[in-house]
Formats: C-alpha cells, sequence, structure tokens
C-alpha cells in the first residue's frame, strides 16, 4: 500500500517554464554542486517500502549527517594531525536497564587504506546526463535531465530534477529518480527517490561539535562501520567494503560475470542494511554470508513446502481457551529450554532445503530430554532426508513438518552418530539398517494465533516446531527483538516457506519475544538463534505451532 502511495504522489508532476534548455548557442551545464552546503533530503526505498530522512552539513574537510530525525548523527573531522586520515564520531541513542535513550558516542580513527572523509548524499553528476524539458517540482521551476547506462550486468535509468542557484552560484538537485534493473536476471533490482530541500549556504561551524559527547573508542569492524554512513553508490566505496566482505567470509567466485552479479545484490543489501540500522527499530541486520546471495538461492537456506490441505496433529490440543487463560496467569515471565537441557547444539542445514527435518528432529530431541531426565541424544537430519519421501517430503528440494511426524511414527528416527553425519546432499535410505530408534505417539497442533496457548505448550511440552516466512531481512538478521513490517515478511499462510523451533520466551526493553532456533549455523543471528517479537504474529511465526509426543 505504502508503495502505491508514493508511486501516486510522484507522478504528479506539473510541467511549466522553468530554466532554458541548453541549445546549440548554449555553453555545456556543468552539473556539478556546491562543496559546502547544508539541506535536508527524504530517501524513498520503493522496492523496500522504507522512507528515510536527513539532514547534511558539509564543508570541504567536514560532513555531518543527521538519520532518523536526529536520532543517530554521523559527524566526520579531521584530526590535528599531519597526516590527518579524519575521525568519524558515531551518536546514538540507547536505552539500558537504567536508562532510557542514554546518548552513546563512539569515535573511529581514520586510516590510510580506510580514511574518514566528509559524506556527500547529493546524486553523482559524472554520468552523461542529458537534459530534456522544463519542469517543476515542488513549486521550483527546475531542469529535468536523464542519463541511462549499463555496468556490471546492471542497467540504470536516473532522472534528475535541478536548478541553478544564484546563492551558490551552482547547480542544485531538488529531485533524484533511481531505477536500477538486473539485466542477468530480467528483475527490477531497487527503486530509489531522493529530495532535497531547505538549502542553506552559511552555517555555523558548531555543529560538527563533539565535545558535549563522552565518545569512546569504537569495537566495530571496519566493514560495519563502512556500510553504516557513507554513500552506497560510490564505486569506490562499494569497491572497499566488497572487497572487506570477501576477505570476512571466504568468498570465491568462478568468474567475472559472477563476481558483478555478487557485487550488485551485495551493493542492494548496503542500502538495506544501512537504512534498517539508522531507523535504530529495535534489531539490526547485518552483511552476513547471505549478502551475496540470489532469491533462488536463499530458497535452498529454506525448504518447507506446504501441502494445498495440512494435516492435522493426529493428538488434539489439551487446553480449551478457559484452560489456557487460567494457566496463562502462573507462567514465569520468562522462559528458555536451553537452560532445561531440552536443546541441542545449533546445525547447518548449508544449501539443501532440510530446514523442515532440522526443526522436527529438534522438538524430538527436547520431548525425549523432557522423559529421560534432561540427557539429550541428537537425531538424524540425513534419514529424514534420505527416506520420507512416500510421505510427501522430497529430500533437499524440501518437505513439511507432518510429513516427518508420520514418517517418525512409522519408522522411528535413529541418532545421527549412528546413521551417518548431515550429507547435505540426498542419499540412499539406511533405515533398515539401524539398531536403535525414536517414535513418537504422534503431533499436536496448539491454537494458531494465540500467543498464550503457545506459551503454555512451551512450558509443558516444548520446543515446538512452527513456520515462518523467511524474508530477506529475515536472512540478514544480526540481534535484537526482530519486527518488521508485512510487506516484507507477510504472515499469510501462503507464504511460509521456512520452518524453525521456538524455543522460549523473553522482554526486552519491554517488547517481549520469541527465542527462536534456526538451522543456519552458529554465525547467523545470535549464534545462531533470533529473537523475534511476540506480537502481531512476525513473519507469520504464531500460525502453524506444533509439539510432538513421545
Amino acid at each position: 500500500m505504502l508503495v502505491t502511495k508514493l508511486l501516486f504522489l510522484f507522478s504528479i508532476v506539473v510541467v511549466a517554464p522553468g530554466r532554458r534548455l541548453k541549445d546549440d548557442k548554449d555553453e555545456d551545464v556543468d552539473l556539478s554542486w556546491p562543496e559546502e552546503y547544508h539541506c535536508e533530503a527524504r530517501r524513498m526505498y520503493l522496492s523496500a517500502n522504507l522512507i528515510e530522512n536527513f539532514k547534511i552539513w558539509r564543508t570541504e574537510k567536514k560532513s555531518r549527517v543527521d538519520y532518523n530525525d536526529g536520532a543517530v548523527k554521523s559527524i566526520i573531522v579531521p584530526t590535528k594531525s599531519r597526516r590527518s586520515h579524519g575521525m568519524r564520531y558515531y551518536i546514538f541513542p540507547k536505552t539500558t536497564n537504567y536508562e532510557e535513550n542514554e546518548m552513546a558516542c563512539e569515535k573511529t580513527k581514520g586510516s590510510r587504506g580506510e580514511p574518514e572523509e566528509p559524506v556527500d548524499l547529493l546524486p553523482n553528476t559524472f554520468e552523461n546526463y542529458v537534459a530534456v524539458e522544463n519542469d517543476t517540482i515542488f513549486g521550483v521551476p527546475v531542469t529535468k535531465f536523464f542519463a541511462e547506462k549499463e555496468e556490471d550486468g546492471s542497467k540504470y535509468k536516473l532522472t534528475l530534477w535541478a536548478k541553478f542557484d544564484s546563492d551558490f552560484d551552482s547547480w542544485i538537485p531538488i529531485k533524484y529518480d533511481e531505477e536500477v534493473y538486473n539485466s542477468w536476471f530480467g528483475y527490477l533490482d531497487h527503486h530509489d527517490i531522493w529530495e532535497f530541500y531547505n538549502y542553506e549556504k552559511d552555517f555555523a561551524d558548531d555543529v560538527f561539535d563533539v565535545s558535549s559527547y563522552d565518545c569512546v573508542e569504537s569495537g566495530k569492524t571496519s566493514l560495519e562501520n563502512e556500510i553504516s554512513f557513507k554513500h552506497p553508490n560510490k564505486n569506490d566505496h562499494i569497491d572497499r567494503v566488497f572487497n572487506a566482505y570477501k576477505e570476512k567470509h571466504n568468498k570465491v567466485y568462478s568468474n567475472e560475470k559472477e563476481h558483478s552479479i555478487r557485487k550488485r545484490i551485495f551493493q542492494k543489501n548496503i542500502r538495506l542494511v544501512a537504512a534498517r540500522n539508522r531507523q535504530n527499530l529495535g534489531y539490526k541486520l547485518s552483511l552476513n554470508h547471505f549478502a551475496d546471495r540470489t532469491p533462488e538461492e536463499m530458497r535452498k537456506h529454506t525448504g518447507l513446502v506446504r501441502r494445498q490441505a495440512r494435516k492435522p496433529g493426529n493428538i488434539p490440543f489439551p487446553y480449551d481457551e478457559a484452560k489456557v487463560k487460567s494457566m496463562s496467569d502462573s507462567l514465569p515471565d520468562e522462559y528458555d529450554a536451553r537452560l532445561m537441557g531440552l536443546v541441542t547444539y545449533i546445525k547447518n542445514q548449508e544449501d539443501c532445503g532440510s530446514c523442515w527435518t532440522f526443526a522436527t528432529t529438534a522438538v524430538i530431541e527436547g520431548a525425549i530430554a523432557r522423559n529421560n531426565g534432561g540427557k539429550l541424544v541428537s537425531l538424524s537430519n540425513q534419514a529424514l532426508i534420505d527416506c520420507a519421501w512416500g510421505y510427501g517430503a522430497a529430500g533437499c528440494n524440501g518437505g513439511s513438518d507432518d510429513a516427518a511426524y508420520e514418517w517418525i511414527r512409522d519408522y522411528g528416527l535413529p541418532t545421527e552418530e549412528e546413521y551417518g553425519q548431515y550429507a547435505n546432499r540426498d542419499g540412499f535410505c539406511k533405515i533398515d539398517n539401524m539398531t536403535r530408534t525414536y517414535t513418537i505417539k504422534g503431533f499436536t497442533d496448539i491454537t494458531p494465533n494465540s500467543i498464550n496457548a503457545i506459551k503454555v505448550a512451551l512450558v509443558n511440552h516444548g520446543p515446538i516446531t512452527t513456520s515462518v516466512h523467511a524474508s530477506n531481512e529475515f536472512s540478514l538478521y544480526a540481534g535484537g527483538v526482530f519486527y518488521t513490517s508485512e510487506a516484507d515478511c507477510p504472515k499469510s499462510t501462503n507464504m511460509l516457506n521456512h520452518e524453525v523451533v521456538i524455543v522460549g520466551y523473553g522482554e526486552e526493553n519491554g517488547d517481549e519475544f520469541w527465542i527462536v532456533k534456526n538451522s543456519w549455523g552458529p554465525t547467523w543471528g545470535i549464534d545462531g538463534y533470533m529473537h523475534i517479537a511476540a506480537r502481531d504474529n512476525v513473519c507469520g511465526i504464531e500460525t502453524e505451532p506444533t509439539y510432538v509426543i513421545v
């Protein structure tokens, strides 16, 4: 809905006389911007359903950018050293157990290889812009420019509205529209619209003053610093950050074409990660090992295949609404099955669509531990991949929790030690050769969309499996309580694509969350886990919760 409104808003452009276009007698138009200025800006990420506000002050050697209505500030100034490579001050609010919205300040000293230089948010003017018509934007007479180019497998359509300002004796941009298409895959990569307004030529130098803050050395890596504050379309910046990313995650690409594809995907995610993190939303994203993956590749890291009519559990949920309500009053404020010895170590499905096996084995491991005094056994995911085809599963091409449960009820599930290590591939079924298997009596569907019912089930029977929609933002999650829009992470039943495990619940700064075990390895999220808001059915997490009976 927001995208539709934004597109409608920016389709209303009144054509009116503005500055004369260049003709054969005119000199070439110099679209360079002023070196020193203050202005406000608004950026609309139409493909990401996001609006971000900025204020920027810039001189030849200093810059300050305020994000999110001033909640976050990035100030870059030269140091007193003769060989100054600049200093960045990052000022942001943080809420602790002792103070709400305490303003913190971290400083990062630039180096010869990674200097901290003044930021410029105005559009790149090195493109071959052609003046196409006079126009009026927001009541301001302007000249409309257009440029088109292909680079690194992407096709750019750039439209710029600018005016010549006599106070600056320079052109200044008023609006900028950037559409980027992926030439190899044929889809719209991103569509951003910028507005620039409230220009000022003169301002006090004290806007760069940080003396009122108690600034400490930043503990962040250069990669984390790079993605947060520099312009996501500057080529030297992108190259530097991408090189650091490849080194950090040991990325090696087969050829130049693949390298270009990965770089374009990575650049798109830089914009998303930086914008979200500046909004102070209560959670953080990162450029993790998924930041260069295509949507098609990410499907291999999920794998939930939903049947047209999902089979219900064979054991009814024993708590009606009244019982849930009475039991919820005595539930603990926080619960963590990991502390009860009911959760095995974080595993990694890698690029096999086997999430459904990792979620179901984790739940059965917990149920067995409940029955044998907390003794954990690690059960075999590979057995489900190899053997459950006749129950509606398809190995690494996906499956469902109910298919897994039905097969386990008939055949039992062997340990990982006896069946063999996870292979990340389909294999021959060896269930007939196993000496010991763990069976279940069945599985129970918990009342959907009921937070209290899920808590009651979790404390008394958990861990529990549940389905989610693993979106792009979900895959880049790094910490905090994840809460994102329906547009980014739909919760509708037909959009659920990933199976995870709820192992507990808690509260952070008044925001309740589920503790979710994922199957993407210990380097993803919070050591392999996620905190996802326990409200509004974020990403569909409260739609299909289930536990097992052994």
